[in-house]
């Protein structure tokens, strides 16, 4: 009679376990579901915004006023427009950097006397553009990084590791300046000196990589000026795509004098200028050319979306392919 008791219960435990594993393996099966609804949800509504931005080649002044060849004058800008846009690039700033040092600068111009001095130095419609956009952003590369090497380590004290959050040993920032020194070629010394000690280095990794037939791996190293504006292009990216994401146009330019910004912006040398983008309203065009002033067309929507070419032209997989 014991026996068949201690059976009975024996039975009832592992058949209470067994449905105490089978509700853990459904919950588990439910937050995994949810999980994978949620990322293709994310992943539709980035894909929507990656097709909806497009170049907007003119905007609709706020002040509803009008500029002309002969009286070129800037508009005022709409401040809620500006107080977006500022969070979009609030927001960029957490595209990665190298060791994240963030090697750039962001530098806002919203005011109609500051747009109409950015604009005097812009060429061709882009002086239009940063006239009657609300707003235009300057992104700055900067070539020196390390000049504010104290700063810098004063950051890895407060962020610390992920992990331990515990700030690095002096050994450690050490390191890390040396091989940002390395990548960057952004030596904190006069130009005249810095060039060349960079070019030396870049030259000596190229010679050892070459004589050593790849034997010896060393990392090919670049500019200054590449290294900065590689990092600096991963922001501007990410305040385009968010400005799109909140329902602004946006242009990016490439057309101005850097040396007249950096004079009536006071910017110093240091910093290079690869890319400003203007943002605002685009204006609503009626049976109106959407053509820029070079010819190429540019539009909002799907069935207007600039062309690219075949997929199979440029993405390859295993190894590169010479396009016939």
């Amino acid at each position: 009679m014991k026996a068949l008791l201690a059976f009975a219960v024996l039975s009832v435990t592992q058949v209470s376990s067994f449905h105490s594993s089978l509700f853990i393996l459904s919950k588990q099966q439910n937050i995994l579901t949810t999980t994978l609804c949620n990322h293709q949800a994310d992943a539709e509504v980035f894909d929507s915004i990656c097709n909806a931005r497009y170049a907007c080649t003119r905007f609709q002044r706020y002040d509803g006023t009008s500029s002309s060849l002969d009286n070129p004058i800037a508009t005022n800008s709409s401040m809620e427009i500006v107080q977006g846009a500022k969070e979009c690039l609030d927001i960029s700033r957490r595209a990665p950097s190298g060791f994240n040092v963030q090697p750039y600068r962001l530098l806002m111009v919203s005011t109609k006397e500051k747009k109409e001095v950015l604009a005097k130095y812009c060429i061709g419609r882009n002086a239009d553009r940063v006239r009657d956009s609300d707003c235009t952003v300057l992104f700055l590369a900067d070539r020196e990084c390390l000049r504010e090497y104290k700063r810098f380590g004063k950051f890895l004290d407060i962020s610390g590791s992920r992990r331990s959050k515990k700030p690095p040993s002096k050994w450690a920032k050490r390191k890390i300046q040396a091989l940002i020194l390395l990548f960057s070629s952004g030596w904190p010394l006069p130009r005249l000196v810095s060039n060349p000690i960079s070019f030396a280095i870049r030259t000596g990794s190229s010679f050892v990589s070459a004589i050593t037939r790849r034997k010896v791996l060393v990392p090919s190293l670049g500019s200054a000026d590449t290294w900065a504006t590689k990092n600096t292009m991963l922001v501007a990216m990410a305040f385009i795509l968010a400005c799109t994401s909140r329902g602004y146009a946006s242009c990016p330019m490439e057309g101005y004098n850097i040396g007249g910004i950096r004079r009536v912006l006071n910017i110093p040398r240091r910093y290079s200028i690869p890319l400003i983008v203007s943002v605002g309203t685009p204006y609503e065009r009626i049976n109106e050319d959407v053509n820029d002033d070079v010819g190429m067309e540019h539009g909002p929507g799907k069935n207007q979306q600039t062309h690219r070419y075949p997929t199979t032209e440029v993405i390859f997989e295993e190894e590169f392919q010479i396009i016939k």
